[in-house]
């Protein structure tokens, strides 16, 4: 295919892989300065070199004047000694949804350069763009077919079918850091529990869910929110059966409950407090990992 909007794919592709070796150069200085300092006998605890990668809530481009505007920028402004994070998300890159053929060939070109490390952990926060957007009326069943009864929103055959989709693409990052990093745990998170409200983020994209809840005829608040709930929690528990698996040396973070409704800037994002309030819960689990580390 060719054309305008095709040019203009590739060159924001292009865009995309420039910046993310602008990160990668700025990461690589900062380790080797980190190396020569912690090299003498005095020196304090070395920070953890991270490997971040997934989806917007790791790289979140909307400016917040009084906060870090993702997860990932927030663990990075705080800490005593702060973590150094090579951060592989990028917003809107074309291959958002977990481990594309280009994202899983870049996580493991940077796993593969020794300049990036050691690493220690890798940050991993995907599955929300397999499920929401047009599609997340999919998952849905309509409200006249179950008595408009939110707690039977939900289509769970089909929630199964994209969640078994989604764990195969779980369980191939565990296979690249087993072959790549094999003593780097991995650290990932459920998101928490997003409202239904309409909201886009600043025009810009958006909204993900309620059009499809209304679409489904769950014009309702309260029982588009309670069929969200019900599609989240069904998303921590697939992975957290993924972590209780020793050999997959997985951790996940609880950060479903974390988020109060003032948090969210739209129906997917928190605000840049609310996005620290995350970073918090990861600060948490690295540290109980890591101690006296972070």
């Amino acid at each position: 295919m060719t054309g305008p909007a095709n040019n203009q794919y590739e060159r924001w592709q292009e865009q995309i892989e420039q910046d993310l070796k602008a990160r990668v150069k700025t990461h690589q200085h900062d380790v080797l300065q980190a190396k020569a300092l912690h090299a003498q006998p005095a020196s304090a605890p070395a920070p953890l070199i991270l490997i971040g990668d997934g989806d917007s809530w790791f790289d979140y481009p909307l400016p917040d004047p009084l906060h870090a505007t993702d997860v990932l920028q927030a663990l990075r402004d705080t800490g005593d000694p702060a973590p150094m994070i090579l951060k592989l998300a990028h917003y809107s890159d074309a291959t958002t949804t977990l481990l594309g053929v280009t994202k899983r060939k870049r996580l493991i070109a940077q796993l593969q350069d020794p300049a990036n490390g050691p690493i220690d952990a890798l940050l991993f926060s995907g599955g929300g763009n397999d499920v929401v957007g047009d599609q997340f009326r999919f998952w849905l069943n309509d409200a006249s077919a179950v008595g408009n009864n939110p707690a039977q929103g939900v289509d769970a055959q089909r929630l199964g079918n994209i969640f078994g989709v989604v764990e195969s693409a779980y369980l191939d990052l565990i296979r690249i850091r087993d072959q790549f990093a094999p003593h780097a745990p991995i650290f990932v998170h459920a998101y928490d529990f997003a409202i239904p409200s309409g909201v886009s983020a600043c025009h810009l994209a958006g909204p993900w869910l309620r059009p499809s809840l209304v679409d489904r005829g769950w014009s309702g608040l309260a029982p588009g929110t309670l069929i969200v709930k019900t599609i989240l929690v069904e998303f921590r528990a697939m992975l957290q059966r993924l972590a209780s698996v020793p050999a997959h040396d997985m951790v996940l973070v609880e950060t479903q409950g974390t988020l109060a409704p003032g948090d969210w800037a739209n129906e997917l994002h928190p605000t840049g407090a609310g996005f620290a309030r995350i970073a918090d819960r990861f600060r948490a689990a690295l540290a109980t990992r890591f101690a006296n580390r972070i």
